[in-house]
């Protein structure tokens, strides 16, 4: 089995790619950037979906989401995204059976205003969520695939996609989102980050996170960054 990207112990991510460091879960801007902005919120456990996360923890991964919006639009001017999540491991599987590397629950986010719910809804069963901590009790022990951005009618919408049948139940395990981003956005070569490294563009995306982070509109009310920065690796 290949090593995970995300556990930090393995220094897959290099130190300057950690763009922000909170309690249990962190920010960071990966390779394989399919714009400029491509981001990835992930706890510092091995967990195989972000529905197996301690309910403590959903607080801090919303607040993330918060600080990746208002970067949005103050970097970019973004009035919409696209945030999604692959809980592949939401049913116990614990890595990928075709590339061979482990699940390990990310958050990502885009500065793209793309419609997965038609798509993902001809396919699956679609249950509405009101936020990130409905997940545990909509998912139960299943895969699935969690969309926040906007339809075909431009209605932001969340949403839980869970499989109906045992066959479904293995496409999700075996699904990737990030190659139907990009072919819907008319960049399929993008769609691996093996395929397109991005290394301009995330050399970039941490210049222009760095100057946003030092500036007043990223500090909470108490003056504290919104994940509570820690300084150690974990």
């Amino acid at each position: 089995m290949g090593a995970c990207v995300f556990c930090l112990s393995t220094a897959a991510l290099h130190d300057d790619q950690i763009l922000l460091r909170g309690r249990t879960l962190y920010l960071c801007a990966p390779r394989g950037q399919l714009v400029e902005g491509f981001f990835a919120v992930a706890p510092y456990a091995c967990l195989g979906a972000l529905s197996r996360l301690p309910p403590e923890s959903f607080d801090e991964l919303e607040h993330a989401m918060t600080a990746v919006g208002s970067f949005y639009t103050g970097a970019y001017g973004c009035r919409s995204w696209l945030v999604y999540e692959q809980g592949r491991g939401g049913g116990g599987a614990s890595f990928d059976p075709d590339a061979g590397f482990p699940f390990h629950a990310h958050l990502c986010a885009l500065p793209l205003d793309v419609d997965l719910h038609t798509t993902l809804a001809d396919r699956f069963t679609a249950v509405e969520v009101a936020s990130l901590q409905d997940l545990p009790a909509t998912v139960g022990e299943a895969p699935y695939l969690y969309i926040d951005g906007r339809d075909g009618g431009g209605r932001r919408r969340r949403a839980v996609y869970l499989p109906a049948t045992p066959a479904m139940r293995a496409e999700l395990e075996r699904s990737r989102l990030k190659p139907m981003i990009a072919e819907l956005t008319g960049l399929p070569e993008r769609g691996t980050w093996r395929a397109y490294a991005g290394e301009a563009e995330l050399a970039s995306l941490i210049a222009r996170f760095g100057q946003w982070r030092r500036s007043a509109c990223f500090r909470d009310d108490d003056g504290r960054d919104p994940l509570g920065q820690r300084g150690d690796r974990a």
